[in-house]
This record gives structure tokens, C-alpha cells and sequence, in this order.
């Protein structure tokens, strides 16, 4: 059988509808507009990740979760306390929780991380996590306070500066936990957008070293990204160029199909 291309991290918007208080008003696209894109770069799986403008209102997820739709889809929710019935978010495809815990946009999450690991635990989903190289040392502290086997995503390469020592050896520790593993979303880490050959280096060793822990996503639709945006065409040649044809078919189809059970 031919192996499905799938893309971890992609937002779905609405053409009509702007959520009360949002941060940022986000693009009119919703999941048609996707659905063109993926279909230039043969993307038969997709999984949707809640963007902070909608909170813990995951309606808009779970429904286009449950429509019968042209590829198959995941979702990964944001929760808080009053979040009951987790139960009926995983039939729809949740597989997992997202936690913000970005400093410099006034998201500070990441000490919640215990609790709703419990939370997500409940229902066998894992956790996914927006944070960036000033949080690793506290991420690692936490995880040893974690449910046995929970394992954790970082979005877009923790945030991690291709060109920082520091930051490298940071992420790398993480993931020689074994219960990390990271997505190789390149736009809001690189400086060459459309190239991305600054994150060659990066890719090369985060995909030879942990291969079964690495996936890719788009970030459709690029949410606060300045003109022009990027393709998903365009990561997709990086990425053939980055990586073995069994690293590439490990982040892009085996490891996303096992840890959101397509």
C-alpha cells in the first residue's frame, strides 16, 4: 500500500465567524481552502490543532471532525477545568491537548502541565505543547511527576534557534527523556521561508538521532506570517531534501499514523 502523507499542525478558521476577544483576527480559511493546498502536495491525512483564539471552545474542531470529509482527519483540543465528557471529544478524533505556555506572547501555561496530563491520561490522549528553550529546564523537571508513558510533542521545533548551541543541546535533552518528540513545522523558526536551508542542519540531526519521534506539519494557514506565506509545496521539497526516504516516510506517514491512530 502507499504510504499516506500526513500534516501534524494545521489550523482551521472560519469565512464568517471571528470568536468573541480574540488576540488576533484570524484568516477567513476554513477547511476547504486546506484541502486545495493538500491536494498539491498528496496529503491524505491531516490533523487540526485548536488555535488559541477559540480557547476551550472546541465546537468548530469537533465538527468538522465529524463531517464527512475528503481526508482523514485527527484533532487536538485545548481543555481547562470545566471541561467535562472527554470521552465524546475522542470519538470525534481527539487525540490529544494543547498546552500554550508562550512567555513572550503572555502564555504561561506550562505549570498546569501536570494536571492536565492527568486530565488527558483519562482518555489516552497525549499532551502537545507550545513552549520555547527558556522553559526546557522546567519541562524536564515535570516530567518525572507525569503519568507513566505519557508522552508530549513540542510545536514547531520547540522554537528552537537552528543557530543556537544552546538551544539544540536544550531540545535534544528533552527528547533522550523518550517521551518527547517533536514537530518539524519550519515557518516560525526559519528565516529563509520558502528555502529553509538554515534549518538543514537542524532536520538532519533531529531525524537521524530520533527518527521514530519526529513528525512535519504546515501550520496552514499561517496565522501573523507576513507576506507572501509560505507553500506547503515548497516544505515539502525541503524536506525530501533533508531527509533519508525512510526518515521521510517515518515523520510524514508511520509516526503520525501511531501516535494520533489514524
Amino acid at each position: 500500500m502507499k504510504p499516506i502523507l500526513c500534516d501534524s499542525h494545521m489550523h482551521v478558521f472560519s469565512r464568517s465567524v471571528v470568536p468573541t476577544g480574540a488576540s488576533y483576527v484570524p484568516p477567513a480559511k476554513d477547511l476547504n481552502d486546506y484541502l486545495e493546498e493538500a491536494s498539491l502536495g498528496k496529503i491524505g491525512r491531516a490533523v487540526i490543532i485548536q488555535a488559541s483564539v477559540d480557547g476551550v471552545d472546541n465546537s468548530r474542531l469537533v465538527d468538522t471532525l465529524t463531517a464527512q470529509q475528503a481526508i482523514e482527519l485527527r484533532g487536538v483540543a485545548m481543555i481547562d477545568e470545566q471541561t467535562q465528557d472527554l470521552e465524546s471529544l475522542a470519538k470525534a478524533g481527539v487525540r490529544a491537548l494543547r498546552i500554550q505556555d508562550r512567555t513572550r506572547l503572555g502564555l504561561n501555561d506550562l505549570e498546569r502541565l501536570p494536571q492536565l496530563a492527568n486530565r488527558a491520561a483519562e482518555v489516552d490522549w497525549h499532551v502537545e505543547l507550545n513552549t520555547e528553550p527558556a522553559r526546557y529546564s522546567r519541562l524536564q523537571a515535570l516530567l518525572k511527576g507525569l503519568p507513566q508513558g505519557q508522552q508530549l510533542v513540542l510545536d514547531h521545533f520547540g522554537h528552537c534557534d537552528p543557530n543556537s548551541t544552546s538551544d539544540i543541546e536544550g531540545l535534544c535533552r528533552l527528547l533522550d527523556s523518550g517521551r518527547i518528540w517533536v514537530k518539524l513545522a519550519p515557518t516560525r523558526v526559519s528565516k529563509q521561508v520558502g528555502q529553509y536551508q538554515d534549518l538543514f542542519g537542524l532536520v538532519e540531526t533531529l531525524a537521524s538521532q530520533y527518527t521514530e519521534r519526529c513528525l512535519w506539519g504546515s501550520d496552514w494557514p499561517h496565522v501573523m506570517t507576513a507576506e507572501p506565506l509560505p507553500k506547503t509545496s515548497d516544505m515539502l521539497d525541503f524536506m525530501t531534501r533533508a531527509l533519508t526516504q525512510e526518515q521521510f516516510l517515518a515523520c510524514l506517514s508511520d509516526n503520525p499514523e501511531r501516535l494520533y491512530r489514524f
